[in-house]
């Protein structure tokens, strides 16, 4: 199955549902930005605050990732195998995405922070630029994508 340059485009700007399952097949899904096709067959995600899922993908490699970009009126679940990398070429990749995404998000958090006058909205904000510097990578999960289907 190819990547194909719109499927790039709705992984690279939406938020992602990662769906993983353990070894006897109790399923998690999580939310997650932090995602990157490195090639037409392959999507690098960075775990970050993964717990359950890491466990799950250390007693089961198959998985799935969904997203929608309903701006676009796009939707697709890809399945595939994941492996774990947590040095060398691709954990090197997925630190800089790391670092990218986290001032793009930072100033978004900022704006939002700027724009509300939600005293509630605007703690959060806070809470989440400075929670977000203490974050640091973990891991490379490099999804080789056997199937893809559009969803929408």
């Amino acid at each position: 199955m190819e990547l194909t340059a719109v499927i790039k485009g709705v992984l690279r700007s939406n938020i992602c549902y990662f769906a993983t399952a353990s070894e006897d097949g109790r399923p998690n899904v999580v939310p997650i930005g932090l995602v990157e096709p490195i090639s037409d067959s392959e999507v690098l995600l960075v775990d970050v605050l993964f717990d359950k899922t890491r466990k799950n993908l250390e007693q089961n490699p198959q998985v799935a990732l969904a997203v929608t970009d309903m701006n676009k009126l796009q939707a697709y679940q890809l399945k595939g195998k994941a492996q774990i990398i947590t040095s060398g070429e691709l954990f090197d990749k997925a630190l800089l995405i790391f670092r990218e995404k986290s001032v793009k998000r930072n100033e978004k958090m900022a704006q939002r922070l700027e724009q509300t006058e939600d005293l509630q909205l605007k703690a959060r904000c806070q809470q989440m630029i400075a929670s977000y510097k203490e974050l640091k990578p973990k891991a490379a999960i490099v999804i080789t994508i056997s199937e893809i289907y559009p969803t929408m």
